[in-house]
């Protein structure tokens, strides 16, 4: 299955930093994909993740920390990969972020 263009540029948004464009970029692809397609979710994950980091770094715990929750839990039926994105190396990013003082930006591994 071909991977949208729009995902990839999204992934590469993200370990840019840009984490309000891969949120912009990706939901542009979720609202046109129909509800029956499998990666819908994966792409709400994707979404959610980055929006849970941009949340965090304007200073918005509360709402950071939720969306760090349903993005996990979102992603998680997507484990190992998925559409060329290593699922279960940005499930452990994330846990790692939200879990540690010292937040580090997880990275995104996708070919």
């Amino acid at each position: 299955m071909p991977v949208d263009p729009r995902f990839k540029e999204g992934l590469k948004l993200f370990n840019e930093g840009g984490f309000f464009e891969c949120h912009e970029v990706i939901e542009e692809l979720w609202l046109e994909t129909p509800e029956d397609d499998s990666n819908r979710d994966l792409y709400k994950g994707v979404i959610q993740a980055a929006a849970a980091i941009y949340q965090f770094d304007r200073g918005i715990l509360s709402g950071a920390d939720s969306l760090y929750k349903t993005s996990v839990g979102y992603l998680e039926k997507y484990k190992p990969a998925a559409l060329g994105l290593n699922v279960e190396k940005m499930i452990e990013g994330m846990n790692t972020f939200f879990s540690e003082k010292e937040r580090r930006t997880p990275k995104l591994e996708y070919n």
